[in-house]
């Protein structure tokens, strides 16, 4: 892979490669897409998820994040922590 084409979408094409035909499907609702994208999730379909992903714009940390949705990571901030406190999180 001389000119590193096979890196351009990340690390995803060589782990599939990596591990192709030893993988298992995962039922959808494992993993729930879409926390800073889709305001039309239920909260049923997060509550019943081992994994809940904020991809898209609307990042909970954010001024424009979903408000539907920012308590799922504001739960887990340590607002004590001096770090935390350095940051401009819209919160």
């Amino acid at each position: 892979n001389e000119n590193r084409t096979l890196w351009k979408l990340g690390t995803l094409p060589p782990g599939l490669i990596t591990f192709y035909a030893t993988t298992k499907p995962l039922d959808k609702s494992w993993h729930v897409l879409g926390l800073g994208y889709n305001p039309s999730i239920s909260m049923d379909e997060i509550t019943n998820a081992a994994v809940v992903h904020f991809n898209g714009n609307m990042k909970p940390w954010l001024d424009i994040a979903m408000s539907q949705f920012k308590s799922l990571w504001t739960k887990y901030v340590d607002y004590e922590n001096e770090y935390v406190q350095a940051c401009n999180f819209g919160l």
